[in-house]
């Protein structure tokens, strides 16, 4: 379970690379507050160095691949993250709804064009 959660930030750490503005903000905020959750639900959170401007540059760069329905897509992803439900006491019961709520999240990425995807595998 824990391999899941530190691939599913890993994911979310790429996906910042996806899009611009106010959406590589949100994208960012929302990462970390996946992390957040992840790390108070008990699953361990691998180190990630701040997001630089060069990043946050490429991040706005990038966002000239992704369509109108590609940012609809990353705003679902990140209000479905922001309205995760924290752990309260950790117990398996709890990591495995934080788990299913998680990726129900990332599936609202699915049907990416394959520009703006490309664009996040950069």
């Amino acid at each position: 379970m824990k391999k899941i959660m530190i691939g599913l930030a890993a994911l979310a750490s790429l996906t910042l690379t996806a899009c611009g503005g106010s959406v590589c903000d949100d994208l960012e905020d929302s990462a970390n507050t996946l992390s957040d959750k992840a790390e108070k639900c008990g699953f361990e959170q691998p180190d990630n160095d701040e997001v630089t401007d060069a990043d946050r540059e490429a991040c706005e760069e990038s966002v000239k691949s992704c369509t109108d329905d590609d940012k609809t897509k990353i705003d679902s992803f990140v209000d479905c993250v922001n309205d995760i439900k924290e752990c309260s006491d950790k117990t398996t019961a709890e990591q495995n709804s934080f788990s299913a709520s998680t990726l129900a999240c990332y599936l609202k990425l699915q049907g990416l064009s394959a520009s703006c995807a490309a664009a996040a595998a950069e």
